[in-house]
């Protein structure tokens, strides 16, 4: 994922064409004169470099002040829009104020330390940019799960790899705290790593559905919730109750829901996510937009049309009642 990066900046007042030449001539100066003097202390050799790190040291203080409230965003990630642009952005706004004198070591580390200290910011790199700037490099923990309580109510969103952020309303696909699993909630810390495996679990199976399966099914439906009730069949065993189960959108906006198999991180044996991507392509082909089912079996290859539900009248069903399994609620 590529970082987020932003930069101090001065307001440029408006003038003409040639006064912008003038500063881009000023600045190719700049250039050019740090560059000279970079190569003095390197002939000059490790007496220049002592002597310059002295004079920096009692120049520290006087050196010139980067604003940090002026701040102008060079790139950032293509999920990082509405919501969660606006929320990011607050969260890194209380560090992102008063002064910064740009050779003051300890102030510019209290900075990058600071920033490190927001749930949504895994790194941060701070580079000098003379004569009056900082460069910031911001990698950002993505969410791709929200989390809610087995009432519904919004826990928290999760990153690939659980940690836990602030709650935001986004489209992502959510993950419920059923009772028949465990807990009916969880303690949330941001930054933290997530106490619930189902959270977890869910999680990961959500990375996996966007990076390998998704890719692979054209019109592919969307993923509306990971539902990881049963993991480590604590709520029931057997071929008919998966450990992780998906929902996926119809094309009316109803749940269709689907057994998907076992967690990403699990030791037994899992069926390929190739193997889902096929049988879910073979599903849309007999019914676009998933028009009429309310649930299904993406483990199985050859057999999973058996598995569609509703079923023709007076055919069997090879699974038994899927009504006794609860369905997920609705994001």
């Amino acid at each position: 994922m590529p970082p987020f990066v932003c930069h101090t900046v001065k307001p440029v007042p408006s003038h003409d064409a040639a006064t912008h030449e003038g500063a881009s001539a000023r600045w190719a100066v700049r250039v050019f004169v740090i560059g000279a003097f970079a190569l003095t202390v390197w002939l000059c050799g490790p007496r220049a470099v002592a002597v310059l790190e002295a004079r920096m040291r009692t120049d520290t203080a006087s050196s010139p002040p980067v604003a940090l409230d002026r701040v102008g965003f060079v790139s950032r990630p293509d999920w990082l829009v509405g919501p969660l642009l606006v929320a990011v952005s607050a969260a890194l706004a209380p560090w992102l104020q008063d002064e910064v004198p740009i050779l003051d070591e300890d102030l510019a580390r209290r900075l990058r330390d600071g920033l490190c200290t927001v749930p949504w910011v895994a790194a941060a790199r701070l580079e000098r940019v003379f004569p009056d700037r900082f460069r910031i490099e911001i990698d950002l923990r993505q969410p791709v799960l929200a989390v809610r309580n087995a009432m519904g109510e919004p826990l928290c969103l999760l990153d690939r790899t659980g940690v836990m952020l602030p709650w935001v309303d986004t489209s992502l696909p959510a993950s419920f705290l059923h009772r028949e699993g465990g807990p009916p909630s969880m303690s949330v810390v941001t930054g933290q790593i997530a106490p619930d495996a189902r959270a977890r679990a869910a999680a990961a199976i959500a990375v996996e559905w966007r990076d390998e399966l998704a890719p692979c099914v054209d019109n592919c439906p969307q993923l509306l919730e990971v539902d990881a009730t049963n993991l480590g069949e604590r709520w029931a065993s057997g071929p008919s109750y998966p450990e992780i189960r998906v929902k996926l959108r119809r094309v009316d906006g109803s749940p269709v829901v689907f057994a998907y198999g076992r967690p990403v991180d699990s030791s037994r044996e899992r069926v390929p996510v190739r193997t889902k991507a096929a049988v879910l392509t073979k599903v849309l082909a007999l019914h676009p937009g998933l028009d009429g089912l309310v649930a299904g079996d993406l483990r199985l290859q050859n057999r999973w049309q058996d598995y569609l539900q509703p079923r023709d009248v007076g055919t069997s069903d090879p699974l038994g009642p899927w009504a006794e399994l609860p369905q997920p609620r609705g994001g």
